[in-house]
């Protein structure tokens, strides 16, 4: 009886301790893919959250600028991954990077007025582009931007650019369509909306991916978790749904902070 006891404790604490398995994750703000004021915190916070919860491990997020975002999870202390990052070298030294998350590409915004084509970045001469500081929007636009190939008007805020384009500052703004449709639904009015555009050629396309600090003593562990649950999340049609409902537009940015249920 004593020994069924024990058995039976032990069963216990071993459940307690599968189901409170935890990863600390941060985050920052790029609507509808990363939000704290969007629904399920946007669509990729939503694919990792359900991606681990399929492998029996909750996430708790933490929502930053994203530098300090990248140094928390760079440090490992208190947080021990990143919500989703594009890859590049300083990531592959310091992180151990889950398979895609999701994919992000590139179009030019513009205003409907300005008729605007193009099919390669030499058609770009004499075009004033906005960009955010800061920011990297794929090699080939990039290469273009340093060597000074274009106009190009910096400033500190995705959302000003869009403000430029209807002052006829800028000719054209690069972004995912994703997120500049869903900023432009949040910062200008409505009439101000309808006079914007895109092109629908897009370039820079990139992966997003969830970092995991490379020194965390489970990184493979939860790297290789994450991926499990990922395959079997799309392999349910459920990923598939998510993206379904970011082009509806439910991830879209809400006026308050989401609260988890």
């Amino acid at each position: 009886m004593r020994v069924l006891f024990y058995l039976l404790l032990g069963a216990t604490f071993f459940t307690k301790s599968l189901a409170a398995e935890t990863i600390r994750i941060t985050n920052g703000e790029w609507e509808p893919y990363l939000s704290q004021y969007s629904y399920q915190y946007g669509l990729t916070s939503h694919v990792v959250t359900e991606a681990f919860k399929l492998e029996g491990i909750t996430v708790e997020w933490g929502f930053f600028p994203w530098q300090r975002s990248f140094q928390y999870a760079k440090t490992g202390e208190d947080w021990d991954a990143s919500c989703c990052w594009w890859p590049d070298e300083e990531i592959d030294q310091v992180f151990l990077s889950s398979n895609t998350v999701s994919t992000t590409s590139f179009v030019f915004f513009h205003l409907k007025s300005y008729n605007f084509q193009w099919q390669s970045f030499d058609n770009l001469q004499g075009v004033k582009a906005g960009v955010t500081s800061k920011y990297d929007y794929g090699e080939a636009l990039m290469h273009v931007i340093n060597e000074r190939s274009i106009d190009v008007d910096s400033t500190s805020k995705d959302e000003f650019n869009y403000k430029k384009l209807l002052a006829n500052r800028i000719d054209i703004f690069p972004n995912d369509r994703y997120v500049g449709n869903a900023q432009i639904k949040s910062f200008l009015s409505a009439n101000e909306a309808e006079l914007i555009t895109y092109h629908p050629k897009e370039f820079g396309i990139k992966n997003l991916h969830l970092i995991i600090n490379i020194n965390h003593k489970r990184a493979k562990y939860l790297r290789d978790k994450f991926n499990l649950g990922l395959k079997k999340l799309k392999d349910s049609g459920r990923y598939q749904q998510m993206l379904n409902d970011m082009e509806a537009g439910k991830y879209d940015k809400q006026k308050t902070v989401f609260k988890m249920p």
